[in-house]
């Protein structure tokens, strides 16, 4: 149903537009915070990034919706993308509003299960996918630690070879700017690319992952200012060395992911490097930031599933299936 197909299509670029601004704070804060790059220079950095990451990253991600749950009646198919995602995109916007950080994926999959499960066979699922994928949400943030404590101590190591504070300097301004463009790249191929996924039941690949890029580097422009300077100054309160470590440590993760085609969730991941980091201070900011993780993993899949229950409903009422 064309019009199905067009409402994904629209859905898919304000899904991006959304993801891209709230999941790239961290990585434009960075760069915003440090004054390692003029603002502007910044802002063009990320939404270049992202773009890229997005067009290119995402390839690996095709089948990360649209492959993994699959029927012969596309009508039903699209309806159950359609609100899965809209149901996901609008409780991740305001959970995160809220102040609980959310991961997309962590949305659309429980959703995408429980669809599938009342609809007597008239929808597939890969569940094996389904499985590992949520085991992943749980081991990821746990090697996302270890590989920025990892990373951290041998680039200590290695700034602390050079004793001139110049060279140090510009040490520290390659680590950031680096950590800004991977963690931006990353985000763009895998949390954008999982709504790339479900924008390929409108349109060839070749057209939805720029579209959707697009989308989302107006996103870094549009709707991440506020988000980036907070989030940023708490990230560097880290300390350089730590911040970077913790970002591109948790990247390392998410890029191995990505090109499995496993959609983790970026956040969490992220954030397991930044608490790994907060380790050699456990303070009331850690406990926070944990309290904040645990209340992710709970609220949001059961927001979202009862939304999109609501919405399939609606949908199918409408068309009569």
């Amino acid at each position: 149903m064309e019009i199905l197909e067009y409402s994904i299509f629209l859905l898919g670029l304000i899904s991006s537009f959304i993801v891209g601004g709230n999941n790239s704070a961290t990585s434009l804060g960075i760069l915003i915070s440090t004054n390692a790059l003029k603002r502007k220079y910044s802002y063009l950095l990320s939404a270049l990034t992202i773009f890229v990451g997005v067009s290119l990253g995402s390839y690996s991600m095709q089948n990360s919706i649209y492959g993994t749950i699959y029927s012969r009646n596309l009508d039903m198919l699209e309806s159950a993308v359609f609100s899965v995602l809209f149901a996901s995109v609008i409780a991740f916007y305001y959970l995160n509003k809220l102040g609980i950080p959310s991961s997309l994926s962590q949305m659309l999959y429980p959703s995408m299960a429980v669809l599938v499960l009342i609809s007597r066979g008239s929808l597939g699922f890969n569940w094996v996918k389904f499985w590992f994928t949520v085991t992943s949400w749980g081991f990821s943030p746990l090697l996302a630690i270890v590989s920025s404590i990892t990373l951290y101590l041998a680039i200590r190591r290695l700034a602390l070879k050079r004793k001139d504070l110049f060279s140090q300097m510009k040490i520290y301004k390659f680590l950031i700017v680096f950590s800004s463009i991977f963690t931006t790249f990353v985000t763009g191929a895998n949390a954008i690319g999982i709504i790339v996924s479900a924008g390929l039941l409108s349109a060839p690949f070749y057209l939805v992952a720029p579209a959707y890029g697009i989308a989302s580097a107006l996103g870094i422009y549009l709707s991440s200012k506020k988000a980036s300077i907070v989030v940023g100054f708490r990230v560097t309160r880290l300390g350089y060395i730590s911040a970077t470590s913790a970002l591109v440590g948790s990247d390392i993760i998410s890029e191995i992911f990505t090109l499995l085609g496993v959609p983790i969730s970026i956040t969490q991941t992220t954030m397991g490097g930044i608490i790994g980091l907060s380790f050699r201070s456990f303070g009331y900011d850690v406990k926070k930031q944990l309290s904040q993780v645990a209340r992710g993993w709970g609220i949001s899949p059961l927001v979202a599933i009862i939304s999109s229950l609501a919405a399939f409903g609606v949908i199918r009422s409408v068309l009569g299936f």
